[in-house]
């Protein structure tokens, strides 16, 4: 091992001592410092200038304080366990269902008596599900993507369901006719 830090040791020395003999071409540090004046200023030296500027600076932290707030809300959030996001995903997907099933409810009663009592049994036996939640019940040794995958393929039935129900009230419509 000693052998090896030694080589390694040398060849850097010798590689110092060839960079060192190098010499620049004539006129190099006069480019280089003009093409440096000729850069538009970065950001980094733009947001110093600011802050440097007392009142902008000022204005540049009112800005950033609502921004910098949400910031860390929106990491607290994030950084949940994976079984309350995926509850929070799934009560939401919850939430859209009943809002359209309550919607076509509303609807199917324009339909006709028969056509009605179709419809809301449909509506109902797509509504109705065990209290508990879905994420709930999945198995523990499925990756948070393969369940977030299985909730979502879950929902998106069920809400295929109720745009089925959808497009046979705006067919069977008592108004449409």
């Amino acid at each position: 091992m000693k052998d090896f830090e030694s080589r390694l040791e040398n060849i850097f020395s010798e590689q110092r001592k060839e960079t060192e003999r190098l010499e620049m071409p004539e006129g190099h540090t006069g480019r280089f410092l003009r093409k440096l004046e000729q850069q538009k200023p970065s950001f980094i030296q733009r947001l110093s200038g600011w802050f440097n500027d007392h009142a902008a600076g000022q204005r540049v932290g009112w800005v950033l304080s609502p921004a910098i707030c949400i910031l860390a809300v929106v990491l607290l959030i994030s950084k949940s366990s994976p079984e309350q996001s995926l509850r929070q995903m799934e009560l939401s997907y919850r939430t859209s269902l009943m809002q359209m099933g309550s919607s076509l409810t509303e609807d199917s009663r324009q339909l006709p008596k028969g056509f009605q009592e179709d419809a809301l049994y449909s509506i109902s036996s797509i509504l109705d599900e065990d209290e508990q939640l879905m994420a709930l019940q999945l198995p523990e040794n499925l990756s948070k993507t393969e369940k977030q995958k299985i909730i979502k393929e879950y929902y998106n039935q069920k809400m295929e369901g109720l745009k089925r129900i959808k497009t046979f009230i705006a067919m069977n419509d008592n108004d449409s006719e």
